[in-house]
């Protein structure tokens, strides 16, 4: 078990509806009884919990504790990353997703979060930069259709409907899938070639609560980006692509195609949607690259570092190759 003597509580006050101020008055309450010492930082804007995130260690904090949705977790992931002393993050998820903390297996309940806080592994994490956007990201790069899902998807609604915003724009934009032409550069400069309406670029690629896999063999340990490059016509293609998903079925499909990079330059004909960890990014190119160990994080119980501990089905993956022309 850690003991920490020095935390920074980074607020969102608007996430969960505002819960999140409440949520953190309550957190310091639970900390300072455990006589830890806790600062707490409400964020009025962008930039806020990177900027505090960053200082952290320098300020002399030896936890930070991250309150609010995936949006602020990926700011304080991004001030960390920037900071040459690294503090072990924790994060109590109160957004509308909060698909952070189902990929670190914590737990659902933001009070349960909390007291997992003190009892929780530190684990080393891989974090994607994007060096012309000065930007890091945690789980991944979503071209194409999940970034058209994004932009159908405001805030205003999500606060209304929460998650079935998602579910609603995923539908809406199944039937509308146009595919265009990818070139994909490597580390390497070899240059791949494919047709699809969907690139993603992961860190962390698995969610085990729920059993997603995205890719094979998806670590945010290993110094790799995972790619995948979906070519799907249709709503069915869509829900075959996911099946494939939820049952770790890796088995070659002209319609989904894996490999993995340490740094790639991603250029689309027409220019395709971005978004990085669920936040709109603009358009197609997109250049990114592996920073090893760039955040500690503290990750749940249940959590493993092997994209294939606790799967099942894994006789269907295939080695990562690059397959040079789509099928």
């Amino acid at each position: 078990m850690s003991t920490y003597e020095k935390a920074v509580l980074i607020v969102n006050p608007v996430a969960g509806q505002g819960r999140g101020l409440r949520l953190g008055q309550q957190l310091r309450e639970s900390l300072e009884s455990r006589s830890v010492v806790c600062s707490v930082r409400v964020t009025s804007g962008e930039g806020d919990a990177r900027r505090w995130s960053a200082a952290a260690g320098p300020d002399g904090f030896d936890l930070v504790v991250a309150v609010g949705g995936d949006g602020t977790v990926g700011e304080v992931v991004s001030g960390q990353a920037r900071s040459e002393q690294k503090v072990p993050v924790a994060i109590v998820p109160v957004g509308t997703a909060n698909v952070v903390a189902l990929a670190l297996s914590l737990p659902w309940f933001p009070g349960m979060a909390a007291g997992n806080i003190q009892g929780g592994r530190i684990v080393s994490f891989d974090v994607g930069f994007l060096p012309e956007e000065d930007r890091h990201f945690l789980l991944m790069a979503a071209i194409g259709y999940p970034a058209r899902v994004i932009q159908d998807s405001p805030r205003k609604l999500k606060n209304m409907f929460g998650i079935f915003t998602y579910i609603g724009a995923g539908l809406r934009n199944a039937l509308k899938l146009d595919e265009a032409r990818i070139f994909i550069e490597d580390e390497n400069e070899e240059i791949h070639e494919f047709e699809g309406n969907t690139v993603l670029l992961s860190n962390i690629g698995k969610i085990g609560d729920i059993n997603l896999k995205v890719t094979p063999d998806t670590s945010a340990h290993d110094g790799l980006f995972d790619l995948t490059v979906i070519s799907s016509r249709s709503l069915w293609d869509v829900i075959a692509v996911i099946f494939r998903m939820l049952t770790w079925r890796y088995r070659s499909n002209k319609r989904l195609h894996h490999f993995q990079a340490r740094k790639v330059v991603i250029a689309t004909d027409p220019p395709m949607p971005i978004q990085v960890d669920g936040e709109d990014l603009g358009h197609t190119p997109l250049e990114a690259e592996i920073i090893t160990n760039g955040v500690k994080l503290i990750v749940g119980t249940r959590y493993r570092e092997k994209a294939d501990e606790g799967g099942f089905l894994d006789e269907f993956a295939l080695p990562q190759v690059w397959p040079r022309n789509r099928d």
